[in-house]
């Protein structure tokens, strides 16, 4: 309910600011007021159905305030109509259907609004409101059918009469838009007007202010149409085939489509008078060669009831308007299913691009364009003129049926660029030419760059060397220089002839200012290209000079994403086995803190083994190593156990045994030799009886390291490592005993029987004792032979442990 009360709260607070206010200064408030009705939405938008206090009194605060609107919109002021209209709107869009389904009153007198002298600021508000209105509604049958569907035809009636009228071009765009918004929306509502809608758009969809024809002689040109008008209108004209009745709307849309594609040949034909085409049309006769007229014009009617228009400027501007328009016509959407003819358009582009600027220093490219000698050098320069503005809207047309036909027009890419490079190579000194054709190859190169064919790439290479020029600095220009007097009479001219130019000499300390870039659209155009002509070309089809350029130019502009396509697109190795070079370290260092850097110089993707049979062959090894593995753990557990059950237990004979077997394992006669004294000493201190063990020979241990197999005895001695932890765990665990002698029978060669000592009362059993490996003898070692693996073998000396822990 704190919701509800504070914007209860708020709305108060707003009708009482509208109400104390003078109405010509209401318009100043307005602005604060609209913001602040947002504040409100959940009260404006909630239902008024319940019959407790707070509802009654949001009910009565809601009346008040929309009645108090009712009163601004019928006032007899401007000011507050105007400030009504903007309230209205900014109500309603937070209302909700409960606001809608109220707002009737409020659309009528809205629509009596357009029939008044109000300026055309009110009635561009008003117009914005009810097409606002009309829109939301159609989320609502029932609103439709009782505001929409009766208010409607009244607002079109009005709309077309003003547009008609001498409206403003800021009047006149509001009103095409809202139709643009509304037609595809009631298309049987707007059914009715087309023989009024027709005639009003033919007037807007190609106007020809260059044109000769005076007014008199052309009523229906209207010469202040600006360019949004005109692109508003091209939209609502394609939009109109919409209205017309089920079932035959592709049928008016491709008669439409076609009766365009005629106006355009058409219109060239009266603008390429000046030249022989070598384009020859496949289902229309040309006109190149007929007795032409001293003026180029077109006076005869036309199937989409254009304008007539008279001069070669005139011509030109028609030209540009129906490219224009078939670029409206494919890229808007249709309400059904349409059958579009590429092949006519691409026979028109294909026309329009054949013809080119001759250059003036290549006599054979001035031979090809044959010049019509009925026709004067005054229109031909000035077909020149005209040539690349057309170019451009051809190559915007090609723009746009690549972008809507996606896929369906792959194979006509190597067309593409053929005409692209064509025109490139002949006007590329025109600055919107080459920003065109940088998007044109752009966009072919993304649809097919990898199945492009080498011959197309190596005709870009020219238009690739101009994209990195556009994107590195100019050069700056060289300082004038001037010849002395010795100079020129070196080369045959009098001081006299000799002319120099003061502000030079003035200005020569000066650094020499760089020149900005006349047309901002190129330089983004260029840019781009560059990463998608390192991406998208087979590193293979660019020379190493081309690619260095390429590389040259992404690192000193420093384009990050030209530098990424180049380390993911790296060329091709000239030595076998080594990599050719990249800019990796560059980019590494220029954009460090680039998250995408960071992914591609440390990948942190795991190996993804695709294929059933790896997957399997894989499991197996593991299976395999595991089950290896498993078997020498319990192998280890069990001499663990087995081990650890001779060391706890309390039996003597069980403790000699494993004393003499760790003993005899070791064989160090040099340990022996050290501990000899104390041996004897501790032998004949005590008469505890002895056990004896067998050492493996010489020659069967040397053979089982030789196959790397573990040997088959019974108690086979663990690791060394395992000796050590299980030495320390027996040493926490075994008891103080004496000294006890060892003696066997060892065969000749070995090392005598081994005794330990007894304990003292001054020596303390510590943890760090380290277990004794098993290691041969030195008089082994000679018999065994010196060609053996065993020589390296550290002799290790068997005393008191140094340890500090164990002092």
């Amino acid at each position: 309910m704190a919701p509800i009360a504070s914007e209860l709260a708020t709305l108060r607070a707003l009708t009482f600011r509208i109400s104390s206010t003078p109405t010509p200064q209401l318009p100043h408030h307005v602005p604060a007021i609209a913001a602040s009705l947002a504040n409100c939405r959940t009260l404006l938008a909630s239902p008024q159905t319940s019959v407790s206090k707070s509802s009654s009194e949001s009910a009565v605060a809601i009346h008040k305030f929309r009645t108090l609107l009712s009163t601004l919109l019928q006032d007899r002021t401007i000011q507050g109509r105007w400030s009504a209209i903007i309230l209205i709107k900014a109500t309603i869009e937070v209302g909700g259907w409960e606001t809608l389904q109220k707002c009737l009153p409020w659309v009528r007198g809205l629509l009596g609004i357009l029939n008044k002298p109000d300026p055309p600021s009110s009635k561009k508000l008003c117009i914005i409101a009810l097409t606002r209105i009309f829109i939301l509604t159609r989320e609502y049958p029932t609103l439709v059918r009782e505001i929409t569907t009766p208010s409607l035809p009244a607002f079109i009636q009005s709309g077309l009469h003003m547009a008609n009228s001498k409206a403003p071009s800021t009047l006149l765009q509001v009103i095409l838009e809202s139709f643009n918004e509304l037609l595809p929306r009631h298309p049987t509502i707007f059914r009715s007007y087309l023989k009024q809608l027709n005639p009003f758009l033919a007037r807007l969809i190609a106007p020809t202010p260059s044109s000769k024809l005076g007014v008199e002689q052309a009523p229906g040109s209207k010469p202040d149409i600006t360019a949004e008008v005109v692109d508003a209108a091209q939209q609502l004209y394609v939009l109109t085939p919409c209205c017309t009745p089920k079932g035959a709307t592709s049928e008016e849309w491709e008669k439409s489509f076609k009766a365009t594609i005629n106006s355009a040949h058409r219109v060239a034909d009266k603008v390429f008078r000046a030249v022989f085409e070598d384009w020859r049309p496949s289902t229309r006769e040309t006109t190149n060669g007929h007795t032409l007229d001293d003026e180029v014009q077109d006076l005869e009617p036309d199937d989409m009831g254009l304008s007539i228009w008279s001069g070669i400027f005139a011509g030109g501007e028609r030209l540009l308007h129906l490219l224009r328009l078939i670029q409206h016509y494919l890229a808007n959407t249709t309400a059904n299913p349409v059958t579009l003819n590429i092949a006519v358009i691409v026979d028109l582009v294909t026309r329009l691009l054949s013809l080119t600027i001759p250059g003036i220093g290549g006599k054979a490219l001035q031979n090809s364009v044959k010049a019509n000698n009925q026709v004067s050098k005054e229109e031909r320069e000035n077909l020149w003129l005209l040539l690349p503005g057309v170019h451009v809207a051809a190559i915007e047309v090609l723009l746009v049926l690549a972008q809507r036909s996606r896929s369906s027009t792959l194979p006509l890419d190597s067309l593409i660029l053929d005409q692209i490079v064509w025109v490139f190579a002949a006007e590329k000194n025109n600055l919107q030419i080459r920003a065109a054709c940088y998007h044109a190859v752009a966009t072919v190169l993304q649809r097919s760059g990898a199945a492009t064919p080498k011959s197309s790439i190596d005709s870009l290479v020219p238009l690739m060397r101009a994209c990195c020029e556009e994107l590195l600095p100019s050069d700056l220009p060289a300082a004038p220089t001037t010849e002395t007097p010795g100079q020129a009479k070196a080369n045959g001219k009098t001081p006299s002839q000799v002319t120099a130019n003061a502000d030079s000499f003035l200005n020569s300390s000066k650094s020499p200012s760089t020149v900005s870039l006349p047309f901002a659209g190129l330089q983004e155009a260029a840019h781009s290209l560059l990463p998608i002509l390192l991406s998208s070309i087979r590193a293979l089809y660019l020379s190493d000079a081309l690619r260095s350029r390429l590389d040259r130019t992404a690192i000193l502009t420093q384009h990050k994403d030209a530098m990424v396509a180049s380390v993911l697109n790296p060329p091709p190795s000239k030595r076998f086995g080594k990599p050719a070079a990249s800019i990796l370290p560059l980019i590494a260092r220029s954009f460090s803190a680039s998250p995408d850097v960071e992914g591609m110089i440390r990948p942190r993707l795991p190996v993804i083994r695709l294929g059933r049979q790896d997957i399997d062959e894989s499991g197996e090894d593991e299976e395999e190593e595991v089950s290896e593995v498993d078997e020498e753990e319990i192998e280890d557990v069990a001499m663990v156990d087995q081990e650890q059950d001779h060391f706890v237990g309390h039996e003597l004979d069980t403790i000699l045994e494993s004393a003499g077997r760790t003993g005899t394992d070791a064989e160090d006669a040099t340990m022996s030799n050290a501990a000899d004294a104390n041996l004897h000493d501790s032998v004949a201190a005590t008469d505890i009886p002895t056990t004896t063990t067998e050492v493996e020979p010489l020659g069967e241990q040397s053979s089982s390291k030789e196959l790397g197999k573990r040997p088959h005895i019974e108690h086979e001695p663990s690791s060394p490592s395992k000796r050590v932890r299980f030495a320390e765990e027996a040493d926490l665990t075994q008891p103080e005993v004496s000294s006890v002698p060892l003696t066997g029978d060892a065969p000749s060669g070995f090392a005598p029987s081994l005794e330990i000592p007894v304990q003292t009362s001054d020596f303390t059993v510590t943890t760090t004792a380290s277990a004794i490996p098993q290691l041969p003898g030195p008089d082994q070692v000679e018999v065994a032979g010196s060609d053996s693996d065993e020589d390296d073998v550290i002799s290790l000396v068997l005393g008191q442990d140094t340890d500090d822990e164990s002092e």
